[in-house]
């Protein structure tokens, strides 16, 4: 600011030598700080006495009115200076207690996420526990039922509170496939292989869920019923996003769907999954043969 004004001192002469020392003050103290400006205020003051206050290139004292003047400049940038520091101190506090209240948020988000997690597998090793006490093998197997279909709503939440910097979506891509691998080592024989590969793409919380309960119901079913006698296959799940939505593929290289299970196919994990495609909005078609199976789901608005 100095070296601004110099130039002008053909036209104005001595007048309003510290007049740009103030906005150099507020430059220094709001682009670093107060200590900044203390700096700027003393080498603005002592910098435009000795070059722009007759006589110049001295430090003497001509007469008082140019002291006083001197010192009133100095004690309005000082006041300034001041005014800009305690505003500056109040937003550093107010900006200390929103990150206070931010990180204890985040930590009882974290505990939350931790005690919903801790509250799934006590319900799971329940229903386990069950299901090890039955003597049926009907009621065993519609325990196991009970338990994966909370498991893949456990999946959703546990992916969700992996991401509780946003808790408005999931990655689907990263679940589903995850989800079936939890499928897998608990169903599947070794003789059946079950593949995922899923665009990346992030969905809300209740979405995942849904999605999630009907890859569980269809994985299963496939696994299940799809390959008898022992027979070697594979189910492959795929998903990818294109105009309009996800379309998201459940398909097994199995024996098809006979016409006796097809006449007989109401039962609840079939109920679960027209439930869901509808609440989903989606739209729903399967093509069975004596070479495999594949349900076909078209979800809209996933990009």
């Amino acid at each position: 600011m100095i070296g601004l004004r110099i130039p002008f001192s053909g036209l104005t002469g001595d007048r309003a030598p510290y007049a740009l020392n103030f906005l150099a003050v507020v430059i220094a103290a709001v682009l670093a700080g107060w200590r900044s400006g203390v700096v700027a205020l003393a080498a603005g003051q002592m910098l435009s006495w000795y070059l722009l206050v007759p006589p110049y290139y001295s430090i003497a004292v001509a007469d008082s009115e140019r002291l006083a003047g001197f010192v009133i400049a100095t004690i309005s940038q000082a006041l300034i200076l001041v005014i800009i520091s305690l505003y500056q101190w109040e937003v550093d506090k107010g900006t200390a207690e929103r990150e206070r209240r931010v990180e204890l948020l985040g930590h009882a988000l974290r505990e939350i996420d931790h005690r919903t997690a801790n509250n799934y597998q006590t319900v799971l090793a329940l229903i386990h526990m069950q299901a090890q006490r039955s003597a049926g093998i009907e009621l065993q197997a519609a325990l196991q039922q009970i338990a994966d279909r909370i498991g893949a709503i456990a999946k959703a939440s546990e992916q969700l509170a992996i991401r509780s910097d946003d808790l408005e979506s999931v990655r689907l891509d990263n679940y589903l496939c995850e989800l079936c691998g939890h499928i897998e080592q608990g169903l599947s024989r070794e003789e059946v292989e079950v593949d995922c590969d899923v665009m990346p793409c992030t969905v809300g919380p209740d979405r995942a869920i849904a999605l999630s309960i009907i890859v569980n119901e269809l994985v299963t079913n496939s696994l299940k019923h799809a390959f008898s006698n022992g027979a070697s296959g594979r189910v492959s799940v795929s998903g990818k996003v294109n105009g309009g939505g996800l379309e998201l593929t459940v398909s097994d290289d199995g024996d098809g769907i006979k016409p006796a299970r097809s006449r007989t196919r109401v039962g609840l994990g079939t109920k679960l999954v027209e439930t869901y495609i509808r609440q989903l909005g989606a739209t729903y078609d399967v093509d069975s043969s004596d070479g495999g199976t594949s349900h076909r789901i078209l979800v809209p608005g996933i990009a």
